[in-house]
């Protein structure tokens, strides 16, 4: 069985593969507006909920979170800024995942926006990511949103959209 580990937490992600994304609507409202606020840097939050079952992911809670990525001086990326970056604080996903234990809940992946651009992961995105994680990317351009399932194959992770509802179109 395959496990990978991510913030001390266990995630499975053998025989895992959901097709389908629900979602409470309250939630979605509050998280376009979190990333919305942020433009025209890329906001984060985090997403918590149940283990998939049967196909389907449920998103439980949405937790906001701030900005916090920096550049690092000691390897200078000039395209790299708040406008095409994101980073969560450690101690924020912490908080996250024991808050989510009550409920018997897992961080299930992150959501973020691509300011001046489309729904599809970037590179980064990708390289940030872990087997068996949730990616929602609230982009400027029609679609608005996109839902991906990331998983290995042969070493390297692989965007798999979700069907969700059609209600958080654009």
């Amino acid at each position: 069985m395959g496990f990978s580990e991510y913030g001390a937490q266990l995630i499975d992600c053998d025989g895992v593969s959901p097709a389908h994304l629900s979602a409470n609507g309250h939630w979605l409202i509050v998280l376009d507006q979190h990333l919305r606020c942020a433009w025209p840097e890329e906001g984060c939050a985090l997403l918590l909920g149940p283990l998939p079952a049967a196909g389907e992911l449920q998103l439980a809670w949405i937790w906001p979170c701030l900005n916090r990525w920096c550049p690092d001086p000691t390897n200078p990326d000039p395209e790299g800024s708040r406008r095409n970056r994101f980073s969560v604080d450690p101690g924020e996903l912490v908080a996250a995942q024991r808050w989510g234990r009550q409920y018997g809940w897992q961080l299930l992946g992150s959501a973020h926006s691509h300011p001046s651009g489309g729904v599809q992961p970037s590179p980064i995105d990708l390289s940030w990511g872990w087997d068996g994680c949730l990616m929602l990317i609230r982009g400027l351009e029609p679609p608005a949103w996109g839902a991906w399932w990331l998983y290995e194959d042969a070493g390297v992770l692989k965007p798999r959209e979700l069907i969700w509802p059609e209600a958080l179109g654009d």
